[in-house]
């Protein structure tokens, strides 16, 4: 049997081996035994099958087409080494309080609610945002605090989290960190650069 997929760099797997993109023929399933079959893609949905050689089990065909799905989460989101690491920023100005009033005015206009803003030690951490797609939920929030006041420095951070399903921001257990961000905090990065 072949299998062969809708692209040829999806990977094909078979009880966990990998063994080879695109498409692989010369597949035997011994008698009374059951393959697992496995396609991924870089931005892609897996896929997981599973094939018998059992009385009522599910058959494999001669050739197998298996069609990833496109993960609208990967589409929706840029690929940056920025996500879930500081960005230093040295501020022009040297007055604190002004420089910081800027950062907070900065953020807002970016994220609507802010979960903690302490403006005694300077720090602040907006609520999640969150953005749902088929397959995965992505949570955004956004941290900044000053890290020194003498030259003055800003830490900034966007935290990029990816579950798998309808999940709630809340849910910190199902989330893990993921090195993409929503399209939409693109321009983010530039302005916190620029305007500060």
């Amino acid at each position: 049997s072949t299998i062969t997929t809708n692209s040829d760099s999806h990977s094909i797997f078979i009880n966990g081996q990998e063994v080879g993109q695109g498409s692989v023929s010369g597949i035997k399933i011994p008698k009374n035994e059951c393959i697992t079959v496995q396609v991924q893609g870089s931005g892609y949905i897996l896929e997981v099958k599973k094939f018998c050689r059992k009385k009522g089990m599910p058959k494999m065909q001669k050739t197998e087409f298996i069609a990833l799905a496109r993960d609208e989460s990967f589409d929706a989101t840029f690929s940056t080494d920025l996500a879930n690491n500081d960005i230093i920023v040295n501020p022009r100005g040297s007055n604190l309080d002004e420089v910081w009033v800027n950062a907070v005015r900065l953020v807002v206009e970016n994220f609507d609610a802010l979960e903690v803003n302490d403006n005694d030690v300077n720090y602040l951490r907006t609520s999640w945002v969150v953005d749902t797609f088929d397959e995965f939920t992505i949570r955004t929030r956004l941290i900044a605090r000053v890290s020194n006041e003498n030259p003055l420095e800003i830490r900034f951070k966007i935290v990029s989290e990816r579950a798998r399903g309808q999940v709630s921001p809340r849910d910190d257990e199902q989330y893990r960190s993921w090195q993409r961000i929503m399209r939409k905090y693109q321009g983010l990065i530039d302005e916190i650069q620029s305007r500060l």
